[in-house]
């Protein structure tokens, strides 16, 4: 079995560390040894929730994005702590998840001959690994450009990085892939279903749900049907999130249905109009 590290960077306007996060740092723990960093500002006894997940719980604001708490965590820990794990594992809070086994997907990818890889790949700008999870082998970790890289991570500047990382790495001569193709060269997370249904994918984005009309291309009511038959996640861990208190449906029906209210009295405003 490999020896994992995971940096989960989080990040809460209000400060809380949210059930979904750590149902996320839980789930984590069981394949790697957790270190949570959030950007903002937090009370002890939020950080100290982690503490059951997490070896380190720290917080400190520095609008930097997930990459600035990232970079945070490597320079507390050490590239000579970091390098004696076998792999390193980053991940933030944009996910719902897992709602699948990832000790399996773990399994399946350590037996592909890859440096680097992530669950996800994207096109847009160009090729490059989502970066809401990825994973760096050993080797990935003791280049000392890929450390250099870390280093030189201006969190103010808040620079696309996660697009530049892929073929950073790639131009050092690492191979890297994602654990679900992308042939089409679209947005694959904006289809939770099939991924849930065809790929096993452990999560879906946050974005799928707060902003649905540019980030999700199917009913987003099956979402709460398909997740309610996952024994081992609350579709509730989703509503707490985009409406500050449980749902008995979730946050996805009850926007499924908004959406549809609102389309229906709009086609009955015409249809009264042209009488």
């Amino acid at each position: 079995m490999q020896k994992r590290i995971c940096l989960l960077a989080g990040f809460d306007k209000r400060g809380i560390v949210q059930d979904y996060v750590l149902y996320l740092a839980r789930k984590l723990s069981k394949i790697s040894d957790v270190y949570y960093f959030m950007d903002g500002k937090a009370s002890k006894s939020e950080l100290d929730k982690m503490k059951t997940y997490a070896k380190v719980s720290q917080c400190a604001p520095h609008k930097g994005s997930y990459f600035g708490s990232w970079q945070c965590l490597i320079f507390q820990l050490g590239w000579e702590k970091i390098t004696s794990y076998d792999e390193m594992i980053i991940c933030n809070d944009s996910v719902y998840g897992p709602v699948s086994n990832m000790e399996d997907i773990f399994d399946y990818m350590d037996l592909r001959d890859y440096d680097f890889w992530g669950l996800t790949e994207n096109y847009n700008s160009y090729y490059h690994v989502d970066s809401f999870l990825m994973v760096f082998k050993n080797d990935v970790l003791k280049h000392p450009k890929f450390q250099e890289f870390w280093k030189n991570i201006v969190p103010s500047q808040n620079s696309n990085y996660e697009s530049i990382l892929t073929p950073f790495l790639s131009e050092l001569g690492f191979n890297g892939t994602s654990y679900i193709k992308n042939y089409t060269k679209e947005d694959k997370t904006a289809y939770p279903i099939h991924l849930f249904r065809y790929n096993q994918m452990p999560f879906i984005r946050l974005k799928n749900l707060k902003i649905p009309e540019t980030n999700l291309n199917e009913p987003i009511l099956h979402i709460d049907s398909k997740i309610k038959n996952e024994k081992d996640y609350e579709i509730n861990l989703m509503g707490k999130k985009q409406t500050g208190k449980g749902s008995a449906y979730g946050y996805a029906s009850k926007h499924y249905l908004t959406q549809r209210l609102e389309k229906m009295k709009r086609k009955a405003e015409k249809f009264f109009l042209r009488q």
